[in-house]
């Protein structure tokens, strides 16, 4: 195979959004040859990730309202035009495979639609999906009339990737199990989010059944494989289900079981442990006369703070904001606000809390929308779910289950819930890169081609987005990284790889790149 100019890993948004980018520059100032690109997919399904495809169930829908989902207004406007253009369509598709979940939405957001109330509108992903692979198709279109660029697709999951000459040698199986390498002069490493922590769960049994990764393969059949568990256990004091983790893919599994009675009517209880013992805040547009920012501004009058009490001061703001289970929207405010506080300190100070404490103060304000809410409060009027506040420390099987051991966190104490799971659903963030079951991940780690970030869960990159020369990184795995130009502790947004893949294509298409400065 002829090496690529470019090889893109993992075809998800940081994928397309980057493409996109790349063949706008292209059309505007063609390479002096054709510009060879090979995109490499571990799923079959190209161009959609995990939020967007069959992956997630077609209920999923926007973390955020559609409104702060297109954070770019030009952006924003694009999308809501191919919107109210297909809109029947998409909707009609919608109600017609979407099941009870899909009516209920649509009721519940038809006046919000009508009034193009976009501030208040969590649109099923998948649309969002459909639009952004219409328009990298489109621009696909475009490039290869115009001979300026050939795009190979390969099925494979990337293992290594090794430097070679002045590009790299990258290292792939296929689903056959067959090895295979090809090279490249500049590669992306754009596979979303790295994968779920490993902890210690046990194999399926008879009496336990597993599911790891709530989208692997997909977020339905595994919400069938809980069915078909929870159908075949007798006792219905056993069929009970325990998640580990209380984030986005909790709360949206919540959602998701929650529009299917035939499902819910299976569990008996429904345990969510987590460190918070709480789920994502319902988000509420609701003015309040609380002053929000009392600590921020007792701290900017006495002046000679430290990261440390700036955060400090931060966290007891945001308690203000945060209260019985909503989110006002005045968070963002403490949220700018401390970052103007930030700017006077010095650079170690702002790598530190990009790095570390600003991922502390997000978990402090994880948001959900109304619609997602609606889950959780349904299984919680049915007397279904527990909230379980503590630490996962393991689960042993037993004939009748799983027993699940944890840590109480206020005080520490070790404790066996009294009561026995069929269903273990992991729902916990990604592990430390370097601890990472992704062989990619791993191996570009502990060879040393590329160093994980304060964070624990991105690559150091340097501003022109290198983890290495000519290796860079787009998504999830860019958050903790605090440079001129990035400065996001989570990238896990589809609006700020939208606003950083512009900066990534151009670096992808120029002949000549500068290379990395020395690490921090």
């Amino acid at each position: 195979m002829k090496p690529a100019d470019l090889v893109i890993i993992g075809s998800g948004i940081a994928c397309t959004s980057t493409l996109i980018e790349v063949f706008n520059r292209l059309i505007d100032k063609p390479a002096d040859h054709k510009f060879f690109i090979t995109v490499i997919e571990k799923n079959r399904e190209f161009w959609l990730g995990v939020p967007y495809g069959s992956r997630s169930s077609i209920n999923a829908l926007t973390i955020t309202s559609i409104y702060d989902f297109f954070t770019n207004k030009h952006e924003r406007n694009l999308f809501l035009d191919w919107f109210n253009q297909n809109k029947i369509e998409l909707l009609n598709w919608y109600q017609q495979n979407g099941g009870a979940t899909a009516g209920q939405w649509l009721q519940r957001n038809a006046e919000a639609i009508k009034a193009a109330d976009w501030k208040n509108v969590y649109l099923p992903r998948y649309i969002c999906g459909e639009y952004q692979q219409q328009k990298l198709n489109a621009m696909l279109r475009i490039v290869e009339e115009r001979k300026l660029a050939e795009l190979i697709l390969i099925n494979a999951e990337v293992t290594n990737i090794q430097p070679k000459n002045n590009g790299y040698t990258i290292s792939y199986e296929l689903p056959d199990k067959t090895s295979l390498s090809l090279s490249a002069a500049k590669v992306v490493i754009a596979t979303g989010s790295a994968p779920v922590r490993n902890i210690d769960l046990p194999v399926d049994t008879d009496a336990v059944i597993v599911i790891n990764d709530l989208y692997d393969p997909g977020a339905e059949e595994n919400i069938q494989k809980l069915a078909t568990a929870l159908s075949y256990t007798k006792s219905d004091d056993e069929r009970n289900v325990l998640v580990i983790g209380s984030n986005a893919s909790s709360i949206e599994f919540l959602y998701l079981l929650a529009g299917l009675p035939e499902v819910t009517e299976l569990i008996n209880k429904l345990v969510v442990i987590s460190k918070s013992g709480l789920l994502p805040y319902h988000i509420i547009n609701d003015s309040t006369n609380e002053h929000l920012t009392e600590n921020l501004d007792q701290l900017k009058k006495e002046g000679n703070y430290t990261i440390e009490t700036l955060v400090n001061a931060a966290k007891k703001d945001i308690s203000i904001a945060v209260k019985d289970g909503v989110i006002v929207p005045h968070i963002d405010k403490i949220i700018g606000f401390t970052f103007e506080l930030l700017q006077p300190l010095d650079e170690d100070a702002k790598k530190a809390f990009i790095g570390i404490y600003g991922m502390q103060l997000s978990n402090l304000f994880r948001r959900s929308g109304a619609d997602y809410k609606t889950g959780s409060g349904l299984l919680h009027e049915l007397e279904k779910l527990v909230l379980l506040k503590g630490s996962f420390d393991k689960i042993e099987c037993t004939d009748n289950g799983g027993e699940l051991h944890y840590t109480t966190t206020d005080p520490p104490q070790k404790l066996t819930y009294p009561e026995r799971f069929k269903v273990v659903v992991n729902c916990t963030g990604s592990d430390h890169l370097s601890q990472s079951s992704s062989k990619l991940i791993y191996n570009l780690v502990h060879s040393g081609i590329a160093a994980v970030n304060l964070s624990g869960k991105g690559f150091w990159v340097n501003e022109y987005f290198e983890a290495a020369p000519n290796l860079y990184v787009i998504g999830p795995l860019l958050g903790g990284n605090k440079n001129e130009r990035i400065h996001f502790w989570h990238l896990e947004n589809a609006s700020r790889i939208m606003y950083l893949a512009p900066y990534l294509a151009e670096g992808l298409v120029s002949p000549t790149q500068p290379s990395p400065e020395g690490r921090a």
